[in-house]
């Protein structure tokens, strides 16, 4: 087995399918003379390959992600273990990890003899399933 760089006839032979996708789109759709006449050409060509992207270069899990979660926040949190063997939070959530770890040290150099201590990150998603906008009133 080698280790070579794949040659330039390799690469383009990878790229056949999406070369053709491409040079179809050049060839069937119009392009108009002018300021912003190349457009319509870029938006199809734009259009044609992320479709090419999605069924041929994507994994098949992305597929299963038609509405991906957005936004998405990130926290950490400092939490502490209870004697019930419960996780809970020892004090507030943070944006910033460094003020986490310095947190999480703190407690393990004061109360680590007593309680078991971890960081968190927290990862918030939420995905929209439907809304509503309320039209401009005059």
């Amino acid at each position: 087995m080698t280790d070579a760089p794949p040659t330039d006839t390799e690469l383009l032979a990878e790229l056949g399918p999406l070369a053709a996708v491409i040079a179809d789109k050049a060839h069937t759709v119009p392009v108009r003379l002018g300021p912003g006449g190349t457009d319509d050409l870029v938006s199809e060509l734009t259009l044609a390959v992320a479709v090419y992207v999605g069924r041929h270069v994507l994994p098949a899990e992305a597929l299963a992600l038609r509405n991906p979660p957005w936004p998405t926040e990130r926290d950490w949190v400092v939490e502490a273990q209870w004697r019930d063997g419960k996780w809970r939070h020892y004090g507030p959530a943070l944006p910033d990890r460094a003020a986490s770890l310095e947190q999480y040290e703190y407690a393990v150099q004061h109360n680590g003899t007593t309680h078991a201590y971890r960081l968190v990150r927290a990862t918030t998603t939420y995905a929209i399933d439907a809304q509503h906008t309320p039209e401009q009133q005059s």
